[in-house]
């Protein structure tokens, strides 16, 4: 279990908890993230891949689907190469770096609802509480590929993955989606250097507009999990914070 302190308002701690098996012995606002059972209000029930990394790399790799494992070998002749940042090793700005690089992805996905300084904000309390990493993999000097994690003591849960879009550029697609392969292959092996046990992959919906995301990570051979997450006030100020919270939400809405 992975606890993260987000902030503190009107006298109230805001909490994320990861991977709870049950209620844990904390008072405030509680988001409960990848909870084995339904712990206070559910939000949605998840599912997910999980790869043990515990087996070996021959074994990690030969559980990859066969265009899978051909992408992650060419990635040698592209001269792919990654690199790693872990907990306190990243830099104010390496998080710039990738929260702009990341709002041009989703930009050119379409998406607008996120703000800079708002993505920024979560991933600098990551960091701060040392339990994010940052990786990346490369062609020369030329970046295509970030991965993003959060991580625990035996776990890492991929939050995050962003890469180079050229429209109608097939080719460099397609050198794209190796280096993403190779990437997620060697951020496994390297956290298993680091003795986590447990990959997840973040979520594998099932909904038809995920498809190809979920397919995506369904190529590497991890096994189906379903978890909640959820959340609680715990506290009198907690509950009435909360109730204020979710008044404005209904006024707003």
């Amino acid at each position: 279990m992975l606890v993260v302190n987000r902030r503190k308002k009107h006298g109230v701690d805001f909490r994320e908890v990861w991977y709870a098996d049950k209620k844990c012995d904390l008072d405030g606002i509680i988001l409960y993230r990848g909870a084995k059972q339904v712990i206070g209000k559910e939000l949605r029930k998840v599912r997910t891949l999980i790869t043990d990394l515990r087996q070996d790399e021959e074994t990690l790799v030969s559980r990859c689907q066969k265009d899978c494992r051909y992408q992650i070998r060419r990635a040698i002749r592209e001269n792919i190469t990654v690199e790693y940042k872990v907990g306190k090793e990243i830099s104010p700005e390496e998080i710039e770096s990738f929260v702009s690089f990341f709002m041009d992805f989703w930009k050119s996905k379409g998406m607008t609802e996120e703000t800079y300084e708002k993505y920024k904000e979560e991933i600098e309390t990551y960091v701060s509480e040392g339990v994010f990493a940052i990786t990346k993999a490369k062609q020369g000097d030329d970046l295509l590929v970030y991965h993003t994690y959060i991580v625990g003591d035996d776990f890492v849960r991929s939050y995050q993955s962003a890469s180079i879009f050229r429209d109608g550029d097939k080719a460099f697609q397609r050198l794209v989606g190796i280096a993403n392969r190779y990437l997620h292959m060697q951020d496994m092996l390297y956290f298993k250097e680091m003795g986590k046990t447990t990959y997840d992959w973040g979520g594998a919906g099932l909904r038809e507009e995920v498809k190809h995301i979920t397919e995506f990570k369904e190529s590497f051979g991890g096994d189906e999990l379903w978890y909640y997450d959820c959340e609680d006030a715990v506290g009198l100020k907690a509950e009435a914070v909360k109730g204020i919270i979710n008044m404005i939400g209904v006024l707003t809405d």
